[in-house]
């Protein structure tokens, strides 16, 4: 089992853990596999970085070089802490930006806020269970200071078992307690939710410094964007913050299928350059 093959990386809030979610509970032959198998998979859908990302730099804005090799047209999604210039269509390349607001996503119009703030079979927001929680653990005012309690709400209770077999719901997740960072995500989301705060949930990529015998790498991994008023800001209940070393490839709502086509996007996709921007260059 994919559990077996990672238990002794796991730690509170592991990287290791947790970055190679999304490999496994969109990868069926992984169920049963041995862990040299799961190991095997998992490395797979490790993209290399060109050099160490520091937590200072990764606190910073960093420009990365990316393509797609075989070659791949990809819709590369902006948002308010991404920003994307495609270089080279035919080549599949693309400049992109990542620090904690450079991006320049267009505001959400009042439909895309309604629907990211009503509840769905798997950010179930309407739940009583995950109403309850959200209104024990919401403090403070604001939405930065109610959704970063919540991070540390869905931190500490989800301390059961990482299990990759499932996609549970925000509510199986909280009475389950385990699961991996789809399920961190679609539970801080619900949450949101159920606080009136529009909410939804990012596919990509994350930098771990070491991760299964590999250093600096980029790794599945899933994260939610709350809308403030102003712009979408990532929340990791995952691996604690969003950092620069977040990449977005897709935007959605929770559903299984909003991840349609990432993974094998992953297994393409390599980081060329990576490298600090200067505050005010362009």
């Amino acid at each position: 089992m994919i559990a077996a093959a990672l238990r002794a990386w796991r730690g509170p809030l592991s990287a290791a853990a947790l970055l190679a979610c999304a490999v496994a509970q969109a990868q069926a032959p992984t169920l049963g596999a041995s862990e040299s198998q799961a190991r095997a998979l998992i490395q797979a859908r490790l993209v290399a970085s060109p050099y160490k990302m520091s937590e200072r730099a990764r606190s910073g804005r960093i420009r990365y070089a990316l393509a797609f090799e075989p070659a791949l047209v990809w819709p590369w999604p902006a948002t308010g802490e991404q920003r994307v210039r495609v270089r080279d269509a035919a080549a599949a390349t693309a400049l992109i930006d990542v620090c904690a607001d450079c991006g320049d996503e267009a505001a959400p119009d009042p439909a895309e806020l309604r629907r990211y703030l009503a509840p769905n079979a798997w950010i179930d927001s309407d739940q009583r269970s995950v109403r309850a929680f959200a209104r024990q653990h919401a403090r403070g005012q604001g939405v930065e200071r109610r959704m970063q309690s919540l991070v540390k709400a869905v931190q500490q209770h989800m301390n059961g078992p990482i299990a990759y077999r499932d996609y549970l719901s925000a509510s199986q997740a909280l009475a389950s307690r385990g699961g991996d960072c789809t399920e961190f995500a679609v539970l801080l989301a619900a949450l949101g939710r159920a606080q009136g705060i529009p909410t939804r949930v990012a596919y990509g990529v994350a930098y771990a410094s070491r991760f299964t015998g590999q250093s600096h790498v980029f790794g599945p991994h899933v994260w939610v964007q709350a809308w403030d008023g102003r712009r979408w800001i990532s929340y990791d209940a995952g691996l604690g913050r969003f950092d620069s070393g977040h990449i977005a490839l897709r935007i959605g709502d929770g559903l299984p299928e909003d991840g349609t086509g990432v993974l094998a996007a992953i297994g393409r996709l390599k980081v060329i350059e990576a490298s600090g921007v200067i505050e005010g260059a362009r």
